[in-house]
């Protein structure tokens, strides 16, 4: 009997190592994979690495552009707790931070594998770290689908557009009254904790102490805030952060009055050319969306985005 596997499934097969067996009386072309461990059918010995899934505990981080970006912002969202004074802890499957403030962006889990049930210990390590802090809310970030988390008390936010641009060169020359600032003082920092409050709009923070958003110890660590200034004032603010190989354009807002005058683009080309031969980063609304795209970046997914209300 000729094989009924076509080169890619041979392809897939010799390089991946699923373990398949032939249904007796079916068609010659239907085939089962059966995954589960089976010493007879070839599966490895129980003291060797399993086939590589892209997320397994020890895969290396530059394994995909889609790894590096889970270590990149849970990076981010360590830099920005601890810079809060807050809580940090990362397990196998879970990346957590706690801020102590009511940004929910910033108190956020970020998923280091996928989850297939709401009894997933994945869920368990989120509980349990996020339990002493009913009064806050919390999101959940995933790559990948997730099961349905309304039961566990978790609100389903979207699916942001995560978008991507390879290290290409650019020319890019602001608009006319466009200036980019790096932001050096605590006096910076405070005008750009005022327009992202304002801009994005991040309601929870509206009247609280300065340095809610942005406490004075981010200046001293690699979170880099620029501030965009139209006509002399400032208007819009935005963030880059840098690690595992990536730029991560993470976080910006403009004030109303000033959008669609280049103040937002002029930002974005001021934060890649921090590090030009490094690949750039997003998880974006559909409103910032076709700006990435005009600037080159591709949508390469979407993500899932859960959130727990405060005293949830």
């Amino acid at each position: 009997m000729r094989s009924c596997l076509t080169s890619l499934d041979k392809f897939r097969f010799r390089n991946f190592r699923p373990t398949g067996r032939i249904i007796p009386g079916a068609a010659p072309t239907t085939q089962v994979l059966d995954l589960a461990p089976s010493i007879d059918q070839g599966s490895p010995m129980p003291d060797e690495r399993p086939p590589e899934t892209g997320w397994l505990p020890d895969t290396p981080v530059d394994d995909t552009l889609m790894r590096q970006f889970l270590f990149n912002q849970s990076g981010l969202n360590a830099t920005i707790a601890t810079a809060c004074g807050g809580r940090v802890e990362r397990t196998d499957r879970v990346a957590l931070a706690d801020t102590g403030g009511p940004i929910p962006y910033f108190n956020q889990a970020v998923l280091l594998q996928p989850i297939v049930n709401r009894g997933d210990s994945a869920m368990a390590e989120i509980r349990s770290f996020y339990a002493p802090v009913q009064d806050r809310p919390v999101t959940l970030l995933s790559i990948w689908p997730t099961p349905d988390l309304m039961p566990l008390g978790w609100s389903l936010v979207g699916h942001p557009a995560f978008m991507a641009r390879g290290a290409f060169p650019f020319d890019h020359q602001p608009a006319p009254g466009v200036e980019i600032r790096s932001i050096t003082t605590a006096g910076d920092l405070m005008e750009a904790e005022r327009i992202m409050i304002e801009g994005y709009p991040l309601d929870e923070a509206a009247g609280l102490p300065r340095g809610t958003v942005f406490p004075g110890a981010l200046l001293d660590r690699d979170l880099l805030i620029r501030l965009g200034v139209l006509d002399g004032a400032a208007v819009a603010c935005a963030t880059r952060f840098i690690a595992e190989g990536l730029v991560n354009l993470c976080m910006a807002a403009t004030l109303p009055q000033a959008r669609r005058r280049g103040v937002w683009e002029a930002l974005v080309w001021a934060r890649l050319r921090d590090a030009p031969e490094l690949p750039a980063v997003a998880y974006t609304s559909d409103f910032s969306r076709p700006g990435f795209q005009r600037m080159g970046f591709l949508p390469i997914t979407r993500f899932t985005l859960w959130a727990r209300s405060s005293n949830a």
